[in-house]
């Protein structure tokens, strides 16, 4: 069990330039995208991909680089793609005591929200998130977050997919030493790390994390441009569908190019705003990384 109350990923943050052509491309994709919404303390703005196994994608945009939102600022002068990763939580400000004593400094709470437009009028999704000292997660920044209005996030009208999405699968990490990465992880989510042939596995509560060298990962998205980014990093995420030849068929008629083969879809970061995207319907990490 978690040494903090985490209780598993809550949502990955995909930080892009333009969130227009973000929007566009994961629409492609088949994800249903919900309108866009604008943190008002944060000056950033976002679209969401929302799934019934209660985790999501976050695309996000900066509208004016303030000291709350300088990591993505900072992040996008360098790429697109996989920027942070946001972990279940009860209570994000209890858990900033017990994560510094297990060794993850973090930042004081912080409490933001965006509006949302609902048919009965405007009400807004409230968060509180506790960010996590970056240089004891390797790979990306990793923070606590709160949901205090998810019947606002989770609505239904945003759940169906045209590929079929129902939840995170797995997140994908890059690491020219899975062991270290993963045990870093591990100590977080108080949970051991698993050897699955050269991959490294860790059990979050829900999505499991999985760590593996870049000519690994290599097999699954042959030559990516995301591999030449420094490692460790952020890679990507494999996606849960409910019927993989519909999720194909949605594919095919995006025109991105997608790799197919073990059970897995698999699409490159240049269509996925620099995140690498699988495509699965029952996840098994031997069809991904044999």
């Amino acid at each position: 069990m978690s040494i903090n109350g985490i209780t598993g990923l809550d949502h990955l943050v995909v930080a892009v330039r333009d969130l227009d052509a973000a929007r566009d491309a994961y629409g492609r994709l088949g994800f249903t995208v919900t309108p866009r919404g604008h943190h008002t303390e944060l000056k950033s703005a976002n679209h969401t991909l929302m799934f019934r196994d209660d985790t999501y994608v976050e695309l996000l945009g900066i509208e004016e680089k303030r000291p709350a939102n300088a990591h993505y600022a900072d992040f996008l002068l360098r790429r697109e793609g996989v920027a942070a990763v946001a972990l279940k939580t009860a209570d994000a400000r209890a858990a900033r005591d017990p994560l510094a004593a297990a060794g993850f400094p973090a930042e004081e709470a912080v409490d933001f929200g965006r509006p949302v437009e609902l048919p009965g009028g405007t009400r807004d999704a409230r968060f509180t998130i506790t960010q996590i000292d970056p240089q004891t997660t390797p790979g990306g920044r990793v923070f606590l977050c709160q949901h205090h209005t998810p019947d606002i996030v989770w609505r239904p009208d945003s759940l169906d997919h045209a590929n079929g999405a129902t939840g995170l699968a797995a997140l994908v990490v890059a690491a020219d030493d899975p062991d270290a990465t993963a045990g870093a992880y591990a100590r977080l989510f108080g949970a051991p790390v698993v050897e699955r042939g050269s991959a490294r596995v860790v059990d979050t509560g829900n999505t499991p994390l999985l760590v593996a060298s870049p000519d690994r990962l290599h097999w699954a998205w042959t030559s990516d441009p995301a591999f030449a980014t420094p490692r460790p990093f952020l890679a990507g995420m494999v996606v849960r569908v409910a019927d993989l030849e519909k999720a194909q068929q949605v594919l095919q008629k995006s025109k991105f190019p997608t790799v197919v083969g073990n059970g897995v879809l698999r699409v490159s970061s240049t269509s996925a705003c620099g995140a690498m995207v699988a495509f699965a319907r029952d996840f098994e990490l031997d069809a991904l990384i044999p």
